[in-house]
């Protein structure tokens, strides 16, 4: 499996699991050549992701298919809570 670093906003929280939601991320750019529109990933419920945040996701590639990239969020983190520690 590939893995991508990725940091976007989350547009959308889909219900799946008592373990596990998907997420709709805002991204427009490239990803190995395929044109973006959306990014979505299926993440545990413990990651604590809100709509309206953003994050900053070391995620597993799934799928690049009609503008919308799958994946699995690996590991995420609040942008809010990255900052340089020079």
């Amino acid at each position: 499996m590939k893995t991508v670093i990725i940091v976007s906003k989350c547009s959308r929280v889909i219900k799946l699991n008592s373990f596990e939601d998907w997420f709709e991320f805002h991204f427009k750019g490239v990803c190995a050549g395929e044109s973006l529109r959306k990014v979505r990933l299926k993440g545990r419920k413990d990651f604590n992701i809100r709509l309206g945040e953003e994050y900053l996701m070391y995620v597993g590639l799934i799928a690049c298919t009609d503008g919308v990239l799958n994946g699995e969020i690996l590991k995420v983190k609040p942008l809010a809570e990255c900052w340089d520690k020079s």
